[in-house]
């Protein structure tokens, strides 16, 4: 028990083998199924705080990108980033669960649901950007404006300058983070250099995208984007919004592109009435009660920004996913 009488969580740390490569995951809680991706700089520890809120009624996994935190792998083959979520959620005996990912794991999670619709009982998109393939001449221009804002990054990467380089997508992407936050996010870029400085092998991109195929896709979907998100992210919420056969799409007040870390108790409870809906519907093994929606547990002070897990109560063990070397 802690010092306020909870139940302390526990985190089991796992070893999930992939082909060409490893990748680090953390299981915490029991109940049905939630699985945490994560944004494109940074690895498991962005949803600390969130893993141990929810594991009092789910079952939180989430885990490293290949090349990114301090244990999964860089790639020394080809590899797709659906077929190394098949890979965990086979590895620990994950059948379905919902899906939320953010910024870039949005893109990871609809594409995974498009490909797999059967593994997947529910999408919360957050901060989903990425590539449209079909602009029209009135949306050029706000793709155009992105591009233009992150040139500085890519100056800075190629004159070698790491350090310039986090600061200006942090400044793009994260205009509302804290220097709590900042600081930490920071330490995350600073451990996934491939997100700036690229991969050997880069991942493959699917024959058939999420975004190219929304009314393919049934999984009940909630999309959240911060009310300071680029013009190019509400962009995308729109095409969600507008092509996800079921689907919630709500603009967060004063959040920025990770609404999680910059409105964590609207993000809370806008995620926990989502999960609470699907109970006894999309998700097996639903556990009885209702979700509390206040965001209390889901604060970011402070930050494990040392560790993947809480030092509550962890355990640790492997699994080999299929295709394992």
């Amino acid at each position: 028990m802690t010092a306020g009488g909870a139940v302390p969580v526990r985190h089991q740390e796992f070893r999930v083998e992939v082909p060409g490569g490893v990748l680090h995951a953390v299981r915490s809680g029991r109940g049905p199924d939630v699985v945490l991706l994560n944004a494109g700089a940074t690895d498991a520890r962005m949803w600390a705080a969130e893993a141990e809120a929810l594991a009092g009624r789910h079952r939180v996994t989430r885990y490293d990108d290949r090349g990114t935190g301090p244990h999964s792998t860089a790639p020394t083959g080809p590899w797709t980033y659906t077929a190394d979520l098949l890979a965990v959620l086979d590895a620990l005996g994950i059948g379905r669960a919902v899906l939320i990912g953010a910024s870039d794991g949005g893109r990871k999670a609809l594409d995974a649901a498009l490909a797999h619709p059967e593994r997947v009982a529910g999408l919360v998109l957050v901060g989903a950007a990425m590539h449209l393939p079909d602009l029209t001449e009135a949306e050029q221009p706000l793709y155009e404006e992105l591009i233009a804002a992150l040139r500085p990054r890519a100056e800075a990467v190629e004159r070698g300058d790491l350090e310039a380089a986090i600061a200006v997508d942090l400044d793009v992407w994260c205009p509302r983070a804290t220097p709590v936050v900042r600081a930490a996010l920071t330490e995350l870029y600073r451990a996934s250099p491939a997100f700036l400085l690229g991969l050997p092998h880069p991942p493959e991109e699917p024959a058939h995208t999420g975004i190219a195929h929304l009314d393919r896709i049934d999984a009940p979907a909630l999309v959240l984007t911060g009310e300071h998100d680029t013009p190019f992210t509400h962009l995308c919420h729109r095409r969600l919004a507008a092509g996800l056969p079921r689907v919630r799409a709500e603009v967060v007040p004063g959040a920025d592109h990770l609404v999680n870390l910059s409105r964590p108790a609207e993000f809370a409870r806008r995620v926990t009435a989502f999960l609470g809906g699907l109970r006894g519907g999309a998700l097996d093994g639903s556990v009885d009660g209702s979700v509390d929606g206040s965001g209390a547990g889901w604060g970011l002070h402070p930050w494990p920004v040392a560790g993947l897990s809480s030092p509550a109560a962890p355990g640790t063990g492997s699994a080999a996913g299929p295709g394992a070397r």
